[in-house]
């Protein structure tokens, strides 16, 4: 009996033992099922795998990420979500956790189900066992590829305002080393008007023991500050004026300066700062006024030779005038012809003038109205006119216009018109 006895009280040990396990177990699996629900309200990416990368937990955040089933990851590894180019420095990390180096913070690139490459930061953890030994590696992640993209693009701008400033500063050594050669006056004048730079050549242009630099450029060009002020806000304006200027240097007199002012981008004044170029252009100016006096007094030359060939008066013996004409004859040329003939008339005494119209290339109303008015104005001096060259088609013409010569004579040659006022002449003479 007290066998039984023992027995039966053992059994009921066992039994509450049981019990007491399965209040425990019940428990724990309460507490995992919270703690996992926890893990899965997370935003934050949170997985665990084993030492050789195959994933023994995913919350449901990890699962959204990369639109995948706890089912299809679980037992898998992860290297298949991320560019194989990557894996090995991935592999690597993980490789590097222990005893010495429990923790690590690490980023990496990671394949998105579309195909597109982001960027995501891991905090990764290393479980130990009892023993010590690397049991499980948990990693908390977060997707971080705006902010790397950003960082990108502001690496990117930076390398750009680098380059700017670079090729800038280059730009700058090379303007100064320009202007400080060229003989150009060159300055750079600020928003209000004060010259901030001025390159040798405008020292000199400037005269005086004191440099321009600091000074308004009224003040340094006062003889021309009302021009100078509306050059300014014109090149502010269009971006570019340009003109001469009589400046009256010190020690130097008045020259004639080519300005020209352009307006130069700047983002430290508003404004717009204003580069002033100044050419000394006196002697240029001085050889054109004589170039022109030159060139005008060889065209009056030109134009009394060409007078006296296009009007020819011949004295062919006393008293009588010869006056071939050839081209065409205008307004301007008409009035040569009829100014020579009447001073050839009065200069010569002449009693007979010829005028040979063979060489005319244009017999109009208004050539024969020349001819016709010319006669008139001789005849009034006493003279008497002779037309010769009339051929045929010149009749005609003549005849068509309704042209009246009058008491003119008119003859076919110019031989013949000088036969004509040589029988005059010895009438004339046998008579007296």
């Amino acid at each position: 009996m007290s066998d039984v006895a023992g027995l039966k009280a053992e059994i009921e040990a066992l039994t509450r033992r049981t019990e007491a396990l399965t209040r425990e177990l019940a428990a724990s699996r309460e507490s995992d099922a919270r703690h996992r629900g926890i893990l899965d309200a997370q935003h934050e990416l949170i997985c665990r795998l084993l030492p050789d990368g195959r994933l023994t937990y995913v919350n449901d955040a990890y699962c959204r990420y990369f639109e995948r089933t706890r089912e299809s990851l679980l037992g898998n590894t992860f290297t298949p979500l991320v560019p194989e180019e990557d894996r090995a420095y991935v592999e690597g990390v993980f490789g590097s956790l222990g005893k010495d180096k429990p923790f690590m913070v690490t980023e990496h690139r990671v394949i998105r189900p579309d195909g597109r490459i982001a960027w995501q930061r891991w905090a990764d953890h290393v479980l130990f066992d009892e023993a010590g030994e690397v049991a499980e590696m948990q990693a908390v992640g977060i997707d971080i590829t705006e902010g790397r993209e950003a960082e990108e693009a502001v690496r990117r701008q930076n390398d750009q305002l680098e380059r700017a400033a670079v090729e800038r500063s280059a730009q700058l050594r090379n303007f100064h080393t320009l202007t400080e050669c060229v003989p150009d006056a060159v300055a750079l004048i600020d928003s209000e008007g004060v010259i901030f730079y001025a390159n040798p050549a405008y020292v000199r242009l400037a005269g005086g023991s004191d440099s321009p630099v600091g000074k308004r450029a009224v003040e340094v060009h006062s003889e021309v500050q009302d021009i100078l002020e509306e050059a300014m806000r014109q090149a502010r304006l269009a971006g570019f004026w340009q003109s001469e200027l009589l400046l009256l240097p010190a020690e130097r007199g008045q020259i004639v300066a080519l300005a020209t002012l352009v307006k130069i981008e700047s983002g430290s004044d508003a404004g717009g700062v204003v580069g002033m170029v100044l050419r000394d252009v006196s002697a240029e100016r001085e050889a054109e006024a004589e170039r022109a006096a030159l060139q005008a007094k060889v065209i009056e030359a030109q134009e009394t030779m060409i007078r006296e060939l296009s009007t020819p008066l011949l004295p062919l013996a006393d008293q009588v005038l010869a006056l071939p004409l050839i081209g065409v004859i205008d307004n301007r040329r008409a009035a040569v012809v009829l100014d020579t003939l009447l001073n050839g008339v009065v200069e010569h005494q002449a009693s007979t003038v010829l005028i040979d119209v063979t060489g005319v290339s244009i017999m109009d109303s208004h050539v024969a109205d020349v001819l016709m008015r010319t006669a008139k104005a001789v005849r009034l001096l006493g003279a008497e006119v002779v037309l010769t060259g009339i051929q045929p088609h010149v009749a005609q013409t003549l005849m068509t216009l309704g042209v009246d010569v009058g008491a003119t004579v008119t003859l076919r040659s110019l031989k013949d018109g000088i036969a004509f006022a040589m029988r005059r002449r010895r009438q004339a003479t046998g008579r007296g």
